[in-house]
């Protein structure tokens, strides 16, 4: 596999705090290719995870908890 086009696929399990309570529980899937595979970066990765589950939820990245991640 040419190492410029690494991509993976990643599991996670997620809470949202909510009033100040965990009361929000998920989990997603995400498909990660840095445009450089010698420049993956794991901050981004759950960064990444952590904007698109707000986003789909409705609620501030800061609220979302990755509770587990897996790279599948």
């Amino acid at each position: 596999m040419d190492e410029t086009s690494e991509h993976h696929f990643y599991f996670a399990d997620y809470e949202i705090l909510v009033g100040g309570r965990f009361c929000i529980r998920g989990q997603t899937t995400l498909d990660y290719a840095p445009a450089e595979a010698a420049r993956f970066d794991p901050a981004d990765l759950v960064e990444r995870i952590r904007r698109r589950i707000a986003e789909e939820r409705g609620v501030e990245r800061e609220e979302v908890r990755i509770r587990q991640l897996s790279r599948l």
